[in-house]
């Protein structure tokens, strides 16, 4: 049996990565029915929400008639389904897809610990409830690889956490907490997997991402000049990976149950150096602002004028990132890989052109006229 005849629940369809998610398992044809649980806005429903999503996608009507969509919200417990939605859970799903989060690197303790830590509590609660009661089979839970916090020089093994991490913000240990909750509730009998994507960026042939958020904001503060000295070294690498990668790994992982109870990261081995961006920035869009690089061991914040400050302290979830020493076991992965027919992604400078010309053309970026 393959994931698309199955009834499938996903969470976090509004975010960017569960947006691509829905897209892809859609346009895989005919299956069985997503349902999707998204939160309405003050102007639009839940179910207005998610069809804007599917606008401008190549899934067709008849597609999306597999679409079910469910008010709810991952804070609440049972995601604030009533006894009807709980019970179309129980009747038709059986893959339980958990992606919802709040990925921003600036996010309070509060917020992220109550999207993050207690939205996966409510979703393993569920799970639970749909495997006992329902016909759920398997539950998946999108991590990070940044768990395991980027403030130390470490080799990140998959199947297991650091027991003493040293997180860069709160979104990295609000992420270790949810964690350990969906490895303690694998341990105990609960049938699934954990994915755990490094910083995703746009698609790796066209650069699209439906939201610039997690490192975009950092880029875009350099390139408009904000912000010209960065505190890093050219040699320095930042792990990225385009999320069309991210989902068909994992919809393809997912799939067999050989792999049940492991952790897979899904990064790249080779990821791109500091040098390797501001190369590329220079030979393409020599317009944009110019970067200073300076030695991080050397440099002082109270160097800045005040309004530098300022932003660089807004800045300082992000740089991190580019001094991590993190480093990532990758032995789950590529042996998954090699049996569903996928490989790693490449992210050298002709992935980084990608990237900068998608958000170039989509006014992201600007230059100077």
């Amino acid at each position: 049996m393959t994931i698309d005849r199955q009834g499938i629940f996903l969470t976090g369809v509004t975010g960017t990565l569960g947006q691509e998610m829905l897209r892809s398992l859609l346009e895989r044809g005919a299956g069985g029915p997503v349902y999707v649980l998204a939160r309405s806005s003050r102007k639009l429903s839940a179910e207005a929400r998610v069809h804007k999503l599917l606008e401008n996608s190549a899934v067709s009507l008849q597609t999306r008639s597999r679409l079910k969509i469910l008010s709810g919200d991952v804070t609440l417990p049972n995601f604030g389904l009533g006894p009807e939605d709980l019970d179309l859970l129980g009747r038709d799903v059986q893959r339980f897809f958990h992606i919802a989060a709040l990925t921003s690197l600036n996010g309070s303790k509060e917020d992220c610990e109550r999207i993050n830590l207690g939205g996966t509590r409510h979703a393993l609660d569920l799970a639970q409830f749909l495997a006992a009661k329902g016909r759920l089979e398997r539950f998946f839970y999108f991590s990070t690889a940044y768990a395991a916090g980027s403030r130390q020089k470490y080799h990140s093994r998959e199947d297991e956490l650091p027991a003493q991490p040293v997180f860069a913000n709160f979104y990295e240990s609000s992420k270790y907490q949810a964690e350990t909750l969906v490895r303690a509730a694998l341990a105990e009998g609960l049938k699934g997997m954990i994915f755990r994507p490094s910083i995703v960026v746009g698609h790796s042939q066209t650069g699209a991402v439906s939201q610039f958020n997690v490192i975009y904001p950092f880029m875009r503060l350099f390139a408009h000049g904000m912000l010209r000295i960065l505190p890093t070294r050219l040699e320095n690498s930042f792990n990225i990976v385009p999320i069309d990668y991210v989902v068909e790994a994992a919809l393809r992982i997912s799939e067999h149950d050989e792999f049940l109870g492991r952790a897979f990261h899904l990064v790249t081995p080779e990821p791109p150096m500091i040098g390797m961006l501001i190369e590329q920035k220079l030979e393409d869009y020599p317009d944009l602002a110019e970067v200073e690089v300076v030695d991080p061991a050397t440099f002082s914040r109270e160097s800045l004028a005040p309004e530098q400050q300022f932003i660089y302290d807004m800045l300082s979830p992000y740089l991190g990132y580019l001094n991590d020493e993190l480093t990532f076991d990758t032995s789950n992965t590529q042996t998954a890989l090699q049996k569903v027919g996928l490989s790693f992604p490449k992210t050298g400078k002709p992935f980084l052109r990608t990237l900068l010309r998608y958000a170039v053309d989509q006014g992201y970026l600007v230059t100077k006229v």
